[in-house]
């Protein structure tokens, strides 16, 4: 074993990096839990868990590149496809991102989904549950989506709301972003002092 005093300069920045990450983690989920409106042991520990992350990113993503139209999400939707088609294209890319040629195909936003999208956020700024575990495919699988945006409803994090076609739809309450943003300010200006 290396004596810590021999490791090279480089080496302890990313350590220090690391544990800058280990630390912002950290404090997302404990301001999460610290920010639940519920107390339930079982939707907690589905809030703590590495999808509830991934949403939340997402959710910033989109409040960050202002994505608040129907027109931007519909855009993102197009995109969505075209980075599916090549990663399709690709057979190590699609088992780097663990995605079947059916579950890709599946993820997809044929002409009527995009019209649905674009419906649903028109008339009441919200996603359908389908489409955004389409959107979220890279990340995890449309049951760890339902799982997931469940818990955040309980918890206060995302609103679900059935529509009157039957659609799940699911509309961030911004408690996430907000969240998020802070423990990336936080973790960024402990890396970076000067930024």
């Amino acid at each position: 074993m290396q004596d810590f005093a021999t490791v090279d300069a480089d080496t302890v920045r990313n350590l220090d990096f690391m544990e800058a990450v280990h630390r912002m983690k950290a404090e997302f989920y404990r301001s999460v839990i610290a920010t639940a409106e519920t107390t339930d042991l079982s939707t907690l520990h589905v809030l703590r868990q590495e999808p509830l992350y991934q949403l939340a990113e997402f959710l910033f993503s989109l409040k960050a590149n202002e994505i608040v139209s129907a027109q931007g999400l519909e855009r993102l939707a197009q995109l969505h496809n075209q980075h599916l088609a090549a990663i399709g294209q690709d057979p190590v890319r699609m088992r780097e991102f663990g995605l079947t040629p059916e579950r890709l195909q599946a993820a997809l936003f044929a002409d009527d989904q995009l019209a649905k999208l674009h419906a649903n956020f028109l008339t009441s700024a919200a996603i359908d549950q389908s489409d955004l575990a389409r959107l979220l495919v890279a990340v995890m699988s449309p049951e760890t989506c339902r799982k997931l945006l469940v818990a955040a409803d309980a918890a206060g994090f995302v609103k679900r709301q059935r529509s009157p076609y039957g659609a799940m739809l699911i509309r961030s309450t911004g408690v996430l972003e907000t969240i998020l943003e802070k423990v990336l300010g936080e973790a960024r200006r402990n890396v970076c002092p000067a930024s």
